[in-house]
This record gives C-alpha cells, structure tokens and sequence, in this order.
C-alpha cells in the first residue's frame, strides 16, 4: 500500500513544508522612492493594557487625537500617559533560534527587543517612575522625528512591554540628571505596527 503524504500537493514542484508560522501570502515590497524617514525616539506614550486598539482603523484609534485625550484627560483613573522631548533609539531585535527539525538545521520562533530613552524631570516624577516601573505590563509608542505631509510622527506601537525607569547622574557637574528608560518586549517575529502620532497632541520643542 503506498503512503500518500499528508503535506504534498498533487502535480510537480508543490510541497508543503511545516512552517512554524502559518503565513499568507507574501506581500510585496514597497519601495521607498524618495525622501527619508528620520530616526531617534523623540517621544514614548504608555498606555494600559485595558485600552483597546483596532490595528485596522487606526484613523480612529492611535491617530486620532480625540482618542488619545480621551485616555489622557477624560479616563478615572488616567490611562495614557506622555513623554515628550526624549532622546533614545530603538536597536535591532535578538531572534530566539531552537533547533530544527527534518533536515532544516534551525528555526527562529521569535525575537526580543529593547528601547531604551532618557527624559529629564527626574526632581518631579519620582512616584510617576516608581508606578510605572512596578506595573507589570504595558502597551507603548514611541515617535520617531519623521512626519508625514501635515507634521504628524511617525511612530510605532508595540503589546506587551515591561517598563523600567532609573536615575542617571554623571560625575561631572556640566551634565544634567536624567532618568535612564528600558522597554523590553518579545514578538512572533512581527515588526513594531507603523502609524501617524498626531502632532497636536504629542507637542515637541523644536
């Protein structure tokens, strides 16, 4: 009797393969054709993670800016919160590697990721660090120096993020204090969501 296997399409050269991610089809590349799409983390929102975001209607979530003072001035208790005028990055991820199995060597099944920040006010947001750093979970965005046609960031949203805040004074007295930002998370190897952060709630020092 032959064994009929269970991964293989009928006809030539279509074999399915075990993947570790069930994926659609691939997307195609869209290719940046002019301007530039600056860096640098200018500003990071934290978010509860009791407040929803709909990845598909983003004109009427995180790039609204009646949504985002919902959260921040209406909420009992608050719910958003800003840090504006930052300076940190956001460096590559880690891929989690496991070995493989059949002939595929290594698999990657997910990746972990860190930003870190600096913001000033250290006299002022004691308790503010303090809460933050004990909550055990956030959602947060952080604002890059792009904007699109009509001034609004580009940022990116992230689930799942730990949060941890801490003093920084250097020796010498021509420095300032500032507290020193961690954020870590971990993904099924799917980037950070891009959206626009509205410009006229999150309001920069030029």
């Amino acid at each position: 009797m032959k064994f009929k296997n269970p991964f293989q399409k009928t006809g030539p050269q279509n074999v399915y393969r075990t993947d570790v991610f069930c994926l659609d089809e691939q997307p195609v590349y869209v290719q940046l054709s002019c301007g530039t799409e600056n860096a640098g983390v200018v500003a990071i929102g934290l978010l509860d993670p009791s407040v929803p975001v709909d990845e598909n209607s983003l004109s009427t979530y995180l790039e609204d800016p009646d949504w985002w003072l919902g959260y921040i001035e209406d909420s009992s208790p608050q719910k958003a919160f800003l840090l504006l005028n930052t300076r940190g990055e956001k460096g590559p991820g880690t891929p989690t590697e496991e070995e493989g199995f059949g002939l595929v060597p290594m698999e990657r099944t997910g990746d972990d990721h860190e930003l870190t920040a600096q913001i000033q006010g250290v006299m002022a947001n004691r308790s503010f660090i303090a809460a933050a750093n004990r909550k055990r979970v956030w959602n947060i965005v952080f604002l890059t120096a792009g904007k699109d046609s009509e001034g609004n960031f580009e940022a990116f949203y992230v689930e799942d993020a730990s949060f941890y805040g801490s003093l920084n004074v250097q020796r010498s007295t021509k420095t300032r204090k500032v507290y020193d930002l961690s954020i870590k998370y971990s993904t099924a190897l799917t980037p950070e969501l891009p959206f626009y952060a509205p410009a006229s709630v999150f309001t920069l020092n030029a």
